[in-house]
């Protein structure tokens, strides 16, 4: 069995005292401990270490090369101790960071108060946000790149093995049009000589509307490739092509006055908002159920 070696603080803490006091019987009282005492730890460390880190035939004090090299490593570890140790006595928590991704649907309205939230509840937190298309996050979290992922899934669909997850609202995605241009688009073959003002390539909901186009047999004509859904919105309003946007943010446009969103037979984009995460230290845990929280009060909204 592999043998572990622990190497003790206070091992490191003597054998700093020793070099800095120039002997043992300097650091034994520094440290009000006998020289046996200092030996004793000073010996554990360098079996810690796996070498001498004093010589031993020299007199007065000295280092051995491993020990000179250590020297600064134990004066840092020292420092970084002590500077932990008076942030909990101030009751202040060192700081965490915790990596997010977000899908860009999800960008727009819905992360600005869970984050805010999130924030105000765990202050020490340091929240780093990555954006991308959901199975390109979801990868990420399997592979370790990110602690956690807000992404979109058709609904129905199982999270694959390597990640956990909630479910934590619906997302529906209308087809939207100029309201003066409803009656125009009542069946799935009246598209057929439509342009699309979408998400770029990439996009999940974009695929499978073109799967569904196909299978009418209609091409995807795209007009206008954007990833801000405001945009998309006013140059469908323009009359400029049709797009599909999710109800929450055409309920909350600018321009939703002079929109519509189509109801057509076999055009039916159901999604569910997922919190995943990979392998989480306990410490973000409480971050994330705060985050994940937030969020779904706001997208049920």
């Amino acid at each position: 069995m592999h043998n572990m070696r622990i190497m003790h603080i206070e091992d490191v803490r003597t054998f700093v005292a020793a070099v800095e006091s120039g002997s043992v019987s300097g650091a034994a009282r520094e440290m009000h401990l006998t020289q046996p005492a200092v030996t004793r730890r000073i010996q554990r460390l360098e079996y810690t270490v796996g070498g001498s880190l004093i010589d031993r035939r020299k007199r007065p004090f000295a280092l051995t090369d491993l020990g000179r090299a250590a020297l600064e490593r134990c004066r840092r570890l020292l420092s970084a101790t002590d500077e932990l140790k008076a942030l909990t006595q101030a009751g202040i928590l060192p700081s965490r960071e915790i990596r997010i991704g977000v899908a860009h649907a999800l960008t727009e309205l819905a992360m600005s108060d869970p984050v805010d939230e999130m924030r105000h509840e765990s202050p020490a937190v340091v929240l780093r946000l990555h954006t991308g298309w959901s199975r390109d996050l979801l990868a990420r979290v399997r592979n370790g790149a990110l602690d956690a992922a807000v992404i979109l899934l058709p609904e129905g669909e199982a999270l694959p093995e390597g990640v956990d997850g909630s479910a934590l609202a619906k997302e529906h995605l209308a087809i939207v049009a100029p309201k003066r241009r409803r009656a125009q688009f009542a069946a799935i073959r009246d598209l057929k000589d439509a342009g699309w003002i979408l998400s770029p390539e990439g996009c999940a909901a974009r695929a499978e509307l073109q799967r569904a186009l196909a299978r009418a047999e209609i091409p995807l004509r795209v007009s206008v490739e954007t990833y801000n859904y405001e945009l998309q919105l006013t140059l469908i309003a323009r009359d400029r092509g049709l797009g599909l946007v999710p109800n929450r943010l055409l309920a909350r446009s600018a321009s939703r006055g002079q929109l519509c969103s189509l109801r057509i037979r076999g055009l039916n984009f159901p999604l569910t908002v997922w919190m995943v995460t990979g392998d989480l230290s306990s410490a973000l845990e409480l971050p994330l159920k705060q985050l994940s929280r937030a969020l779904s009060a706001g997208l049920r909204l």
